[in-house]
């Protein structure tokens, strides 16, 4: 199961952190874990006011489904607003050039 840390808290997913730093994903996001996944990635993107940053780095494993997903939640940024992922796994990263400019379009950068 993924887990965020950030603002916001569910059963299923874990949010808690300060402001700045951006939110970190860690576990699994996959097809049995997308709804609450979506439902908390959708949640922080609408409530930002600016670019929304996501640490990748303890993500275990993401399948196709949650990319979409967090293509998905990045249309619902406020406009001119990128969801903006800190080291994300080589599968994910191997995802993301397959979908080619449908990532950027959705407004996400991999920094």
């Amino acid at each position: 199961m993924a887990a965020i840390t950030d603002h916001l808290s569910s059963p299923a997913v874990n949010l808690d952190q300060d402001p700045a730093p951006p939110a970190r994903l860690s576990g699994q996001a996959d097809l049995r874990t997308r709804p609450d996944f979506e439902q908390l990635l959708v949640a922080l993107c609408r409530q930002a006011t600016g670019d929304v940053h996501l640490d990748l780095a303890e993500l275990d494993f993401i399948d196709v489904s949650g990319v979409i997903t967090l293509l998905r939640a990045a249309d619902t940024l406020p406009e001119s607003s990128r969801l903006v992922l800190r080291n994300p796994p080589a599968s994910m990263r191997r995802i993301l050039e397959l979908l080619g400019p449908a990532v950027t379009d959705a407004g996400v950068a991999i920094e």
